[in-house]
């Protein structure tokens, strides 16, 4: 019986999880276009002479600035770093001999320090972008 949750586990976690995210991501993407439609439909049962372009255009998320987007990816890079050397430093200070604690640490140190790459040099070469994203903001 332990073998089969042995088996069971691994290939739930590796399989049925990730299809089950990109499901639900799917799903509320659909539904949020299918009430953008029914506003859309339902405003121009109300008044035909509406714009249609302005109205999707005010409809529509507002996108995330260059600079946000930089700054989550720097706290996103901290936050993994910081978790993954709670792991490595739990394992070796606390007597938790589990080597799932130091793979882990290594690979969120490892994906922390991309995050922190992708901010630097993001930062560095979106400088003028931002300067300009800054200027049409005012």
């Amino acid at each position: 019986m332990f073998w089969l949750v042995q088996l069971l586990v691994p290939i739930g976690v590796a399989v049925v999880l990730p299809i089950a995210v990109v499901a639900i991501v799917f799903k509320s993407a659909m539904a949020s276009e299918r009430n953008r439609k029914e506003i859309v439909l339902a405003a121009l049962e109300k008044n035909p002479d509406i714009d249609v372009e302005l109205l999707m255009k005010n409809l529509k998320k507002s996108e995330k600035l260059i600079k946000e987007k930089l700054l989550a990816n720097l706290q996103h890079g901290c936050l993994c770093c910081l978790m993954g050397v709670a792991f490595v430093l739990l394992y070796f200070f606390l007597s938790v001999q589990k080597e799932i604690l130091i793979i882990a640490g290594t690979v969120l140190i490892a994906i922390g320090i991309a995050f922190l790459v992708s901010y630097f040099v993001g930062r560095r070469m979106l400088e003028k972008e931002m300067e300009a994203e800054e200027q049409n903001m005012k």
